[in-house]
């Protein structure tokens, strides 16, 4: 025994004399284990919580611990110790090496709880947590560990690189690895009870960042250690513990959902750069913790609105009450899952979205087409067996006012009107035979010239871009009976998405006419048709939401070279929303999408 001793004190000696010797004496100081706060060697207790300052010895670049493990320099510092960069000799790689300050080394019931939580550490191998290596005692017995070397910034650096947040993809995508490393702790029994930006190290790989959990564990054991039982209560960082710490709950009765409460302070505050609360001491942060009700991050970023259940994902996590917050890291994925941006993004004006939708071909006037006469009141000349049986009856017809030309004689005036009636009964024959042998596809919006030349869907398309919608309504109900299936479209558009034309000549909404107007579109091969139905079951606009048949529309509408169809469908493969997630798939539906003329599309090609 007292050989064991005095070798171990020789080799103190001869470590610290070998430090003097090339490097200078090894320098000493103080830290706050609660707040970080760094104090002369002399102090002994923070003045401000009370507690026992934590000594941090400072290695020297060269020192070589344990004959294996070369120190390069000092990576941080903290209430627990220190971290410092060192390379390992046989292996010829870099290490972390986390010492731990000599107060809690001396510490026999820490100590204890110590290697027990190292050696669960060992047995968390995930990608989103940093790989511990051995635990390992140095020259002057202080424990420490090798762990996996992190060569990138934290997240708050990462947050500080992008000017304080960051885009929404790229926060859900972090805050995915950060749950699935804490997912693979808490299967093992293990709550972290510290996640915070600076505890998560940022990886590089050929995907983009990969975040990774750093210490693990250790706030658990200092709960229990006999050194901080003079501070005011649990060692926590006020930001982001959780109301259960707050109140004092002990280690041993927290769970995971303490740990998922932290990553929706964390999730908050990489989307809006700011933390969920604000206070200038304990007692302030204790209160907003317990008392205050979190803001949705969209309070202070708007456009986050645009993304369904972001918010409801965050105040869900930062539930004051942890039974209302996911049960666990599973039901969390799936919530994560369910965040996607709301497509389309709608317009308040039907030209605004015919310009985002497709381009319509505007055939040339023929020398027969009459000029448009509002005054002149055209009969439906459908013939039965059209598709006008599946129209439901329209709205009452809105008579338009009659401008009598004063300057014609009544016998012109009839002329007139007979030469417009015959042309238009002709031209309706000859609409009908052509639809009668049509297949679907040949009357989609993108194939029909020649119905779409016809006079009552010009007129209404005219009245429809100038905002008169009301006015536009009677005479896109005739084009639509008399076969020109766009104009069913338009109509159905109309009535669905009626409430958002702020114009006084606006239309009542109607769920039920629009469905069956755009399902009778869509049977008949019109792209617009299924687009605009797929918006309606991809919001849950007038029907119950249902992802996957918003897509198959997307899909059809996509087909028919709709270029709002071919966003929406990559952005739900690009997230799996109601369709297997398929980013190669995504990328070629929304190359399609951005060669249309979608620049929304164009936008989310860069990101795959």
């Amino acid at each position: 025994m007292w050989f064991s001793v005095c070798h171990g004190l020789a080799l103190l000696s001869q470590w610290q004399n070998q430090a003097n010797a090339d490097h200078g004496p090894g320098t000493t100081m103080k830290i706050c284990p609660q707040c970080d706060t760094g104090y002369p060697d002399n102090a002994v207790t923070c003045p401000t919580h009370g507690g026992l300052l934590s000594e941090i010895l400072d290695l020297r670049p060269g020192m070589l611990i344990r004959k294996t493990y070369r120190i390069e320099r000092l990576l941080g510092k903290g209430g627990m110790g220190s971290v410092y960069l060192a390379r390992h000799e046989l292996m010829d790689a870099p290490r972390a090496l986390k010492f731990l300050s000599h107060e809690l080394n001396n510490d026999e019931a820490f100590t204890r709880r110590f290697l027990r939580e190292g050696r669960m550490l060992r047995q968390v191998r995930h990608k989103n947590v940093v790989d511990c290596g051995d635990l390992e005692r140095a020259e002057d017995e202080r424990l420490f560990f090798a762990m996996e070397f992190v060569d990138g910034p934290d997240l708050r650096g990462l947050m500080h690189q992008a000017g304080g947040r960051l885009d929404v993809a790229e926060a859900l995508s972090v805050a995915r690895g950060i749950a699935e490393g804490l997912g693979a702790a808490h299967a093992l029994g293990m709550v972290h009870r510290d996640i915070k930006p600076e505890n998560v190290l940022m990886a590089r790989d050929k995907s983009g960042w990969v975040p990774k959990i750093a210490d693990f564990g250790i706030v658990a054991t200092v709960e229990s250690s006999t050194v901080y039982k003079t501070t005011r209560g649990s060692l926590l960082t006020p930001p982001y513990a959780a109301p259960e710490q707050w109140r004092g709950t002990r280690a041993s009765e927290l769970d995971g959902r303490t740990d998922l409460y932290a990553l929706g302070g964390v999730i908050f505050e990489m989307l809006t750069g700011q933390t969920v609360f604000e206070a200038e001491n304990y007692e302030g942060w204790l209160f907003e913790h317990m008392q205050t009700p979190p803001r949705p991050p969209s309070s202070l970023r708007p456009e986050l609105a645009g993304w369904k259940g972001l918010d409801a994902l965050v105040l869900r996590l930062l539930a004051k009450d942890r039974e209302d917050r996911p049960r666990d890291v599973a039901e969390l994925l799936g919530l994560l899952d369910a965040v996607r941006p709301v497509v389309p993004e709608r317009q308040p004006t039907v030209p605004e979205v015919r310009k985002a939708t497709v381009i319509e071909p505007k055939p040339a006037r023929s020398s027969m087409t009459p000029i448009p006469q509002p005054e002149i009141k055209l009969e439906p000349m459908a013939p039965a067996g059209q598709v006008a049986h599946l129209i439901p009856e329209p709205e009452p017809d809105e008579v338009m006012p009659r401008r009598r030309a004063k300057w014609l004689p009544e016998t012109i005036i009839a002329a007139v009107v007979l030469m417009v009636f015959f042309f238009s009964w002709q031209e309706s024959r000859t609409r009908d035979a052509n639809l009668s042998s049509a297949t679907p596809a040949q009357t989609s919006s993108g194939s029909q010239p020649q119905s779409l030349q016809d006079p009552i869907y010009q007129q209404a398309k005219t009245l429809s871009d100038q905002g008169h919608f009301k006015k536009a309504v009677p005479l896109f109900d005739r084009a639509c009976k008399a076969g020109v299936v766009q104009a069913c479209s338009e109509l159905g558009h109309l009535y669905e998405w009626a409430p958002h034309f702020t114009e006084a000549d606006s239309v009542t909404q109607n769920y039920s006419r629009a469905m069956k107007l755009l399902t009778t579109a869509c049977d008949a091969g019109n792209a617009d048709g299924c687009t605009y139905l797929g918006s309606m079951y991809d919001v849950g606009s007038g029907v119950p939401e249902d992802l996957s048949r918003a897509a198959a529309l997307y899909s059809k509408g996509c087909d028919g070279n709709n270029a709002t169809a071919c966003n929406n469908l990559g952005v739900a493969l690009m997230y799996g929303a109601g369709v297997p997630q398929d980013k190669e798939k995504a990328r070629q539906v929304l190359k399609k999408g951005c060669s249309l003329g979608d620049q929304t599309a164009c936008t989310w090609l860069t990101k795959l």
